[in-house]
């Protein structure tokens, strides 16, 4: 009887010791703001008031807070990990643990009528520039035949099989029917370009990736199959890609889906940019006053959140002005997420100026802007549908 007594005391002991081994832990080490692991503003401790107090808001701030800033939380998170894909499992997260690849899982947005309501206030509002809505499909929708069998996003789309979307059929994921439901909900002016209609054929028919295996956004080859799209269907000629200097700038790019799993089996990613001989830019950033002569930003490359190299991470307003196109080619406004800033090279060729906006940081109107600028000739809406129902952007797009 004393011996079951003093073990259960010893455990007790032992129990509170890590307890207080791991609040001083917590207490004393320092805590950081930014989590490059994840990418991410990690939480903050929040603030006491009534309000906070009544609504529930500053219990949550706490769980995030300590939830964020436990200790070894990075090396735990992927342990944990780790452990569970060994164990089998598909999806974690909310991400499916595919072959060769990481890829998110779709969540229908919520929010889909407040999208179609800025999207058709923002053409209803421009005068004179033709517009056009581009949303580009995620890699769930392009790689449905990845996706681990039995999962919703496959489900989805298993009715349809590889040799279908060869003749030009298309997997009718829930993704693409939230594209068809926006794009069809549009005012009869607005043009609509069918990202969807060409990636399914260039990943059928190239070797090259499309997505990213570790990160949500498109490559810089999938970004000029898009560039192809919209070439077509603005009456534009699409500059070959052998005519771009392609350059391998990373090999050792982990982005945003790894950062949900911290779990390094998938093989790192490469970042290509293209780059045309014969661009004169200039590339003005409105926030931070930087210009620039190239759309390309190579302190990223050393950072964890590499893809910023693209047009120097996240502006609300630049403008990007290539003498070598004459003034009277004009210019596009681009009303764009991050998705648009491989693209955006591209498209330099076609106009003397881009005016890119994302509206997430710019607080200006958009159509007034395109009204009191008469070498606006195109306003392009560019949105992918994996982060487009939280984008915080949407509201101030018109």
């Amino acid at each position: 009887m004393k011996k079951e007594t003093l073990s259960k005391r010893i455990s007790v002991y032992l129990i509170a010791a890590m307890l207080l081994i791991f609040s001083m832990a917590f207490f004393l080490t320092p805590k950081a703001d930014f989590s490059e692991s994840e990418n991410r503003s990690l939480a903050k401790w929040p603030e006491l008031s009534m309000a906070n107090l009544t609504s529930g808001r500053y219990t949550e701030g706490v769980k995030d807070y300590l939830s964020d800033h436990f200790p070894k939380r990075d090396e735990l998170l992927k342990l944990i990990n780790s452990t569970e894909r060994i164990s089998g499992r598909r999806e974690i997260n909310g991400v499916y643990l595919c072959e060769d690849r990481l890829i998110n899982s779709y969540e229908e947005p919520q929010n889909a009528d407040k999208d179609i309501e800025q999207f058709s206030k923002l053409a209803n509002n421009v005068e004179n520039a033709r517009v056009s809505l581009m949303l580009v499909p995620t890699a769930t929708s392009i790689y449905w035949d990845m996706l681990p069998e039995g999962s919703p996003d496959y489900e989805a789309a298993k009715w349809q099989q590889r040799d279908t979307v060869k003749n030009g059929t298309i997997p009718a994921t829930t993704e693409l029917d939230t594209i068809i439901r926006i794009s069809n909900a549009m005012p009869d002016k607005v043009n609509h370009i069918q990202a969807y209609a060409e990636l399914p054929d260039a990943a059928y028919k190239g070797s090259e990736n499309l997505y990213y295996r570790t990160d949500h956004h498109w490559t810089t080859y999938g970004a000029y199959i898009g560039y192809t799209a919209i070439c077509r269907s603005l009456g534009l000629t699409a500059t070959p890609l052998e005519e771009y200097e392609k350059t391998v700038v990373s090999t050792d790019f982990y982005g945003s889906i790894y950062s949900k799993l911290n779990d390094d089996y998938v093989k790192t990613d490469e970042i290509v940019s293209y780059s045309y001989p014969g661009w004169d830019l200039k590339v003005e950033y409105a926030d931070s006053g930087l210009v620039t002569d190239t759309p390309y930003d190579p302190q990223y490359l050393e950072k964890r959140d590499k893809y910023s190299y693209f047009l120097s991470n996240q502006h609300g307003f630049i403008t990007i002005t290539n003498e070598a196109v004459p003034e009277e080619a004009g210019a596009m406004a681009l009303v764009k997420d991050s998705y648009a800033n491989c693209l955006v090279p591209f498209l330099l060729n076609h106009y003397h100026t881009l005016y890119i906006f994302d509206t997430r940081y710019h607080k200006g109107g958009v159509s007034k802007f395109v009204n009191s600028h008469e070498d606006v000739k195109e306003v392009l809406i560019l949105y992918n549908t994996g982060t487009l129902d939280k984008d915080s952007g949407i509201g101030g797009v018109y």
